[in-house]
């Protein structure tokens, strides 16, 4: 296309990632630059490339085509950003913040989300960094699965990995450690917090991270009990789950008992 000039760039500066620089197109697109140097961000670049022509078009991804530039990718509004800017009050770490985001718009993200990691899944890919800020919303309110920069392509090893509270302790990343790390994404789309969140700022983060990592190990998780996910959120941490496609239905199971609550 040859369409997005130096000029404009100034302008246009979304984010800087680790392996990629991404600028607004229009309001309906970005584009992340394809690398110019580097081994590693060559390398995980290629990857996403590879990912997005296997996984072609699904309703919880985002549209991606391949040009000389990079990747023209359709444009939404981060999840985590949104979550963060919907409210900042809490009774505790386990409940959720007040939030103009209904409970019922969180379960059909949540559903939402279960659909497109499954697809992702079915088609020989472990994203290895599933979480809120890896998920937009796009203009008609759906989620959408972003970046797969460095995820794991059939037997080939992720070059990434997960944020410090959504990492399962003693496992090769796999299905299982997406299940994992998907309960956190749960628990964060449901409170406005991330897990363990209370001790963020009081350590060090290679301190927080032992820390976080032992109580995982240990299955000491933050409480959900009072979550309308949290049977779901804590069946992901405990490995009670085989398939993203169990995780769907226990969670549109939740999503119809809240709406028969609601009538």
């Amino acid at each position: 296309m040859g369409f997005f000039s130096t000029s404009n760039r100034a302008d246009s500066f979304i984010a800087a990632g680790t392996t990629s620089t991404i600028y607004a197109v229009d309001e309906n697109f970005v584009i992340k630059l394809r690398p110019s140097s580097g081994d590693f961000q060559r390398q995980a670049y290629d990857t996403e490339v590879r990912s997005y022509k296997r996984l072609g078009h699904h309703g919880h991804i985002a549209s991606c085509e391949v040009n000389e530039e990079g990747l023209l990718l359709e444009r939404g509004i981060c999840l985590r950003t949104i979550l963060q800017s919907a409210g900042s009050t809490s009774d505790g770490p386990s409940k959720a913040r007040e939030s103009p985001i209904s409970l019922a718009t969180k379960l059909q993200w949540a559903q939402e989300a279960a659909d497109g990691l499954a697809y992702i899944h079915s088609k020989g890919i472990v994203h290895a960094d599933i979480g809120c800020h890896n998920m937009t919303v796009d203009n008609s309110n759906h989620v959408k699965f972003i970046d797969f920069a460095g995820s794991g392509i059939d037997s080939e090893a992720p070059l990434v990995c997960y944020e410090w509270f959504s990492f399962q302790p003693g496992k090769e990343i796999g299905v299982c450690t997406d299940i994992f790390a998907f309960g956190s994404m749960l628990f964060e789309l449901e409170t406005g917090r991330v897990p363990y969140s209370e001790l963020e700022g009081t350590m060090e983060m290679g301190n927080l991270i032992t820390v976080v990592e032992n109580l995982f190990a240990q299955r000491q998780f933050p409480s959900v009990e009072t979550l309308a996910l949290g049977s779901v959120i804590s069946a992901c941490w405990n490995g009670k789950y085989n398939s993203m496609e169990e995780v769907h239905r226990d969670i549109a199971c939740q999503s119809k008992n809240y709406s028969e609550k609601s009538l």
